[in-house]
């Protein structure tokens, strides 16, 4: 809902009326939908959430390995080169 008044022009406080005069008591608040059109106004199109926490492929052995190898040749080495 946020999304479509959004992109029919609404105003963030017309888009609250809307939400309030719609779900009453369990329209997200203000604050959430101000985030929204935020994120909205800055290009984002995708509705569903973000990932979020470590990628599965950098917790793998072989990258632990092939780390623990290069600090073992090079003791110097910095994050930026890993």
């Amino acid at each position: 809902m946020i999304y479509y008044d959004f992109r029919r022009g609404l105003t963030q406080e017309q888009g609250i009326n809307q939400l309030n005069s719609t779900f009453g008591d369990e329209a997200p608040s203000t604050a959430t939908v101000y985030r929204w059109y935020t994120l909205f106004k800055r290009g984002r199109s995708l509705l569903t959430d973000e990932v979020k926490g470590r990628l599965k492929s950098a917790v793998l052995s072989e990258n632990i390995d092939a780390v623990r190898s290069l600090i073992e040749e090079d003791r110097h080495v910095t994050l930026l080169l890993i």
